[in-house]
Formats: structure tokens, sequence, C-alpha cells
């Protein structure tokens, strides 16, 4: 770091030495890197060097933005490009600036990182908060998080660099914070991703607890997500019920919330076989959907495979393919077949007609529906081999033991 301070003409050799001398940061020592027994990597020698380097630098404020919201990323790395997009750089200029200086790592494959100990100097710096770091915060919530319909192939990446910064930002906007975290939890729902759904929740319900904040439809929310983690159908009914009684009139704001509500509502009734009940809170939700144009919104992908599969085990199964069809034509115009949405469409509909005993149908919908996870979830081999377990139990509720033979 010296060298580069030096060849970027920002001090002269002499300036530089009476800098380190004046910042007391012991030139002569010759201690050594070492771990100590509790843990602690911060070795004074060694982190007072690079903290004295770091501050020489005197960092412009887009550099030094930069800086602070990479400290958030994991060490392992992010792809350069997506990391600009994600401060809404739209060029490379300032983050190849720090990489000639040396303070951000290049990795092979485009890939940039801080060192570790650089990215403690940098937090203890530059404090990271939710103010400070709005820019990326905003592009996760509104261009990420927000889409549910869309499959990000970095959603690891995604979903750490989001458990660091609820580990390590300071919250100065709570109200933002709060919109922000619950479209996290509701993204890391659609990957199964529990262990992050768990943190999450339990920041959402410490902000609603010790401040003024929160709405009605925050807490109605709070427990809605607290149902979809209960190991139990009784109390995520329970829970449910009470997220419906907050909700005292419904709205365009709040409209797709209390859909959702009486939609978990009912796919939880359907569960314990209680058909009359999933039908009067599935339908509730849909005519909800359809009151406020919001039918074909990703959430509702989720309510109209429901609701046909309840269609089905009541009788009507071409009820339920004929609206999972119409679905599906509007999430191929609008989204892309090579989507979760879509997945979880033709999973549906090969499930029905499974059960209805066309096999042919059956085995082309279920293909279909795995072709799409097998690329979705290309580095996730356990998520595969789950889902496939999945289809084929199927296949041996219908009563065929051969179901293997119709996914190849």
């Amino acid at each position: 770091m010296s060298a580069r301070l030096l060849q970027t003409g920002i001090l002269e050799p002499e300036e530089l030495l009476k800098k380190l001398e004046e910042e007391k940061a012991g030139m002569s020592a010759t201690d050594k890197i070492g771990i100590t027994k509790d843990g602690e990597n911060r070795r004074a020698t060694y982190y007072d060097h690079i903290h004295t380097l770091f501050s020489l630098y005197n960092l412009d404020e887009m550099q030094t933005e930069i800086m602070r919201c990479l400290s958030l990323v994991p060490l392992s790395g992010i792809p350069s490009k997506l990391f600009a997009s994600w401060l809404r750089q739209h060029d490379m200029n300032n983050i190849n600036d720090l990489v000639e200086m040396g303070f951000i790592q290049p990795k092979s494959g485009r890939m940039i990182t801080l060192h570790p100990m650089l990215q403690e100097i940098t937090i203890t710096d530059t404090k990271p908060s939710v103010t400070n770091c709005h820019t990326m915060l905003g592009y996760l919530q509104k261009e990420v998080f927000c889409y549910h319909g869309i499959d990000v192939p970095y959603y690891k990446l995604l979903f750490s660099t989001t458990l660091n910064i609820n580990d390590l930002i300071e919250v100065d906007d709570k109200e933002f914070y709060l919109r922000f975290l619950e479209d996290a939890f509701a993204y890391m729902d659609k990957y199964h991703y529990e262990e992050g759904m768990k943190k999450v929740v339990a920041e959402i319900e410490n902000l609603l607890n010790n401040s003024i904040i929160g709405t009605a439809s925050d807490k109605a929310l709070l427990l809605d997500y607290k149902a979809a983690m209960a190991d139990q159908t009784s109390k995520a009914i329970k829970l449910e019920q009470q997220a419906l009684e907050l909700i005292t009139e419904i709205n365009a704001d709040n409209a797709l919330l209390v859909s959702n509500l009486n939609a978990n509502m009912g796919a939880l009734y359907h569960k314990t076989n209680k058909n009359d009940l999933a039908t009067y809170h599935m339908e509730q939700g849909i005519s909800i959907l359809e009151k406020y144009g919001l039918i074909y919104m990703n959430q509702s992908i989720a309510q109209i495979c429901n609701y046909a599969v309840l269609l089905h085990d009541m009788g009507e199964s071409e009820r339920g393919l004929s609206a999972l069809r119409r679905c599906a034509k509007t999430v191929k115009e609008h989204n892309s077949e090579l989507s979760s949405d879509y997945a979880a469409i033709q999973e549906a509909m090969g499930n029905i007609n499974l059960a209805c005993g066309r096999l042919d149908k059956a085995r082309e919908h279920l293909q279909k529906a795995l072709s799409i996870y097998e690329q979705l979830w290309s580095d996730e081999p356990q998520l595969i081999e789950a889902k496939q377990e999945e289809i084929l139990q199927q296949y041996a509720a219908a009563g065929l033991g051969i179901g293997s033979s119709f996914l190849i």
C-alpha cells in the first residue's frame, strides 16, 4: 500500500515517512501476525500500519462509499460489474481506481474483494449505516427483492450480503430498513433460505417491538412470516388468523397482503383436509386480487397453484387445469419460461394430470418443471435431489412405482 501511495503521487517518499512517524505506526516493530487465544485478529502493529496508510489517501465521497459498501460483501468476493450495478455506477472507473491504489483486491473470474484487515478498518472508519449505504440497499430492495418472479444466479451471495448488512450496519433509518427486511424475507422464502429467514424475522420483530414505527400491516406481515416458519400447522393457522384480525379495512395499499393472508390460511386448512374453510379463504384471496387488478402478480402464482390443487381434490380438475394454463401463458409473456413461477405452474399441472391418470401429460409437465429447477439450482444439487424425490413421491401417491422412468 505504501508503494501504491507513492506511485499515485499523492505523497513523496519523505512526506510518507514523516506521516508514518507522526502517526506512530511503529515502523521498527517486528511483530508477527498471529491469532490470539480469544480469536481476536487485530494485531496492533500491522493493523496500525494499514490504518495509517488508509487514512492518508483521503478518498473522495464516491470512493469511500464503494469501500463502505464492499465491506458488507462476503470476503469470498463479488463480480465487479455486479457490484457496480448494486451501487448504480455507470462505469467501472471508480472501482478500477481503487484496485489500482491497492485497496480492492482483484480475484479470478473478474471478482473483487477486500483484505480481511482492510475490511475491518473500512467498517471501523466509514461506519456503514442504512443512510450512507442507501444506494446499495435501495437497489437490492427495488431491483431484486421486489421482483419475486425473477430468479438471480447469485442468490447465495445476495443472502450472505444481506446477513452481513443485518450484523454490521447501523440502523439510522428504521422505516426504510423495515421495508428492506420485509422484502428480503419474501425473497429468501422463494429459495427456502431458512437460516436467513429466521434472522430477518428476529430483526423485524426487534424493530417493531422497540420503536414507534410499523403499521398494522407490518405487524400482520410479521405474523404471516412467523406462520411460514411454524413447525405445527395448528400454530400457523392461529398466527394467520391473528394477522387477518389486525387488518380492519381492505384498501389498495394492503389488498395484496390481505389476499396472501387468506391464501395462506386456505392452504393450511387444505393441509388439514378442511376443504370448506380452504375454499372460502382461497376464493376470498383471489377475489381481492381480481378486484384490485393484482391477479397475475408473482405473489398470486402460488395462490392459483394451490387453488387448482384444491379444485382437483374436490373433483373439479378441469377448472383447476384451466386456471393454471391461463396463468402459465401470462407468466410466459410477462416473465420467462426459465423462472421458478413457471416451474411451479408446470409442476402443479403435472401433479394434477398424474392424479387423473394422464401419464403422458403428467410426464411432459413434470419433466419441464424439473428441467427448469435444474437450471435455476445448478449449484444446489441437494435442492434438485429433494425436488426429484418430491416428484417421485407424487408418482407413488398415484399408485405408480415406476415414476423414475417418467423423469428420464
